[in-house]
């Protein structure tokens, strides 16, 4: 599909002509909102400690190795830590909704890294998302469907333009292609 992917009209051309992924598709295939707010990260300099901001959303310290550079985490830490809590203390019905909404931070976190903003190392999650984590009840009224376009539309315009002997991997929500 990289050999295919045209950057400058973001369409593939196939023998039949034509195609590209739209935001309709997100929204009717997917469920996905595509109008709301947009998805914005500030400038570094400008954002919290990402360690401090996970600790204070999730309660999860991440040991050392486990961040990479200044907002990476690693998803098998955050899977081990995941399985790990449900072992020891299960999720019931009695569980606290402080601790349910932490551990729902967790898992989204790996949703967004695993699945839907997927990188091309594959083992890591950008921790940049947890700046809308903060209020769960908010999460809805993000554009997803935009933010995940954008971000594929990128990572394939990035793919398409480097230099065909190497390996082009391809980031972004795969279930699109």
């Amino acid at each position: 599909m990289v050999e295919r992917w045209r950057p400058e009209t973001h369409t593939f051309h196939l023998r039949t002509g034509e195609t590209t992924i739209t935001l309709q598709d997100l929204e009717v295939m997917y469920g996905l909102q595509v109008d709301g707010r947009l998805l914005y990260i500030e400038e570094p300099q400008l954002l919290p400690s990402y360690r401090e901001e996970l600790a204070r959303l999730t309660d999860y310290v991440p040991q050392e190795g486990e961040i990479h550079g200044q907002t990476q985490m690693s998803m098998v830490a955050l899977c081990t830590h995941l399985r790990l809590l449900e072992i020891e203390q299960p999720t019931t019905d009695d569980t606290p909704q402080v601790d349910v909404d932490r551990r729902a931070r967790l898992h989204l976190l790996i949703i967004f890294g695993g699945i839907l903003f997927l990188n091309t190392s594959g083992y890591h999650v950008s921790l940049k998302y947890l700046l809308f984590l903060e209020d769960l009840g908010e999460l809805g009224c993000y554009s997803w469907g935009a933010a995940i376009l954008a971000y594929i539309y990128r990572a394939l315009g990035r793919a398409s333009m480097g230099d065909k002997s190497d390996k082009r991997d391809v980031s972004g929500f795969h279930a699109l292609l």
